[in-house]
């Protein structure tokens, strides 16, 4: 694996954490508008919730809580797995799983199971021009999708 990818796979994981970290869940949201300074604006479908917006710190260094958009309530992520995968040649390209405690931490707090589609594009466009993975073409379409569990605070 050439060090452009795997410093694009380091990349998407620390936003992959930060989206997770936004899966906020109550009833559908309000229309959500452009994101404030410093935030980015993901659309989520969490089970028995359906479609939300959750607001999400653009930078690592931030608390793990992603707030809900357009009403009250935030999300504190317990786990998640983040997938980059080829659709074009549906290939996996990469996965990475991540666990607050090693699995261990909130296991007596009820979670949500929330997922959604971070990028879907050309894989052109998502290695930023830089070196593809092998086996993948620039006209390929990419996506990455994260997948979560979230405790849910209202």
């Amino acid at each position: 694996m050439g060090r452009e990818f795997k410093m694009q796979r380091r990349l998407l994981f620390v936003v992959a954490v930060l989206v997770a970290a936004l899966a906020v869940f109550t009833g559908g949201a309000s229309a959500s508008g452009p994101a404030a300074p410093g935030k980015d604006v993901i659309h989520l479908n969490c089970d028995g919730i359906g479609a939300v917006t959750v607001s999400v710190p653009r930078s690592d260094n931030n608390n793990g809580a992603g707030q809900l958009v357009g009403m009250k309530g935030h999300g504190i992520p317990v786990a998640f797995t983040f997938t980059i995968t080829d659709v074009t040649k549906n290939t996996v390209l990469d996965s990475e799983s991540s666990a607050v405690g090693h699995g261990h931490a909130h296991r007596h707090q009820p979670t949500t199971h929330c997922s959604g589609v971070l990028f879907s594009g050309l894989a052109s466009d998502f290695f930023g021009g830089g070196q593809l993975p092998p086996g993948v073409d620039p006209g390929d379409t990419i996506e990455v999708s994260i997948s979560g569990q979230v405790i849910v605070k209202l």
